[in-house]
């Protein structure tokens, strides 16, 4: 279903797949990088997103401002951190989950670390590709499973980093890169194994 969320600085493009049988689990799901052409529709995004809803999570995707007819544009002072909160807040008020996900991939990982700081702590947070040792990812310990999903090859994960990062569940798929490029289906399973 696509729907226009209201953000802080315009309307955000978002579609919602919500399963048939639905558990009141839902995931908000955030995409990487607008600079780099990151998109609700990244390919990555959609490999979380569908084993999400093979596990009867349903999953709003969005477009931060300024990408695809999301509206506004990224100001570089972490406005996208908004639109999370806005996404999470319509979420809230349309659907009231009795089960909070929240999900990024690199760029859009980091923006759900950052929101955390504004919202009360979800049920789960998976994290893809986190670029930790690249962008700022504050220490914090939450109440909730953290899984972190990277590939050992991958430039952007400081493997250091990640291994002195407590508090989580790391799940390192051997040989990929920061875009799992051949890896998909390893990312897919080490994904629905977590979510067991």
């Amino acid at each position: 279903m696509h729907i226009d969320i209201p953000g802080p600085a315009g309307a955000l493009q978002a579609h919602l797949s919500e399963p048939t049988e639905s558990d009141g689990r839902y995931a908000v799901l955030c995409h990487p990088h607008p600079q780099y052409g990151g998109t609700m529709d990244d390919h990555v995004l959609g490999v979380l997103s569908t084993a999400l809803e093979n596990s009867g999570v349903a999953c709003l995707r969005f477009n931060f401002r300024g990408v695809g007819s999301s509206e506004g544009r990224s100001d570089g002072q972490g406005g996208e951190v908004d639109d999370v909160l806005a996404a999470v807040a319509w979420l809230q008020a349309e659907r009231a989950p009795e089960t909070l996900i929240l999900g990024g991939y690199s760029f859009g990982a980091s923006m759900v670390w950052q929101a955390l700081d504004k919202l009360d702590t979800p049920q789960r947070v998976l994290l893809i590709a986190p670029p930790v040792g690249v962008m700022e990812f504050a220490t914090r310990e939450l109440d909730c499973p953290v899984d972190v999903f990277v590939g050992d090859a991958d430039g952007y994960v400081s493997l250091p980093a990640l291994e002195a990062w407590h508090g989580i569940s790391a799940h390192v798929i051997g040989g990929a890169d920061h875009f799992f490029g051949g890896h998909w289906n390893e990312l897919a399973r080490e994904i629905a194994s977590a979510l067991q």
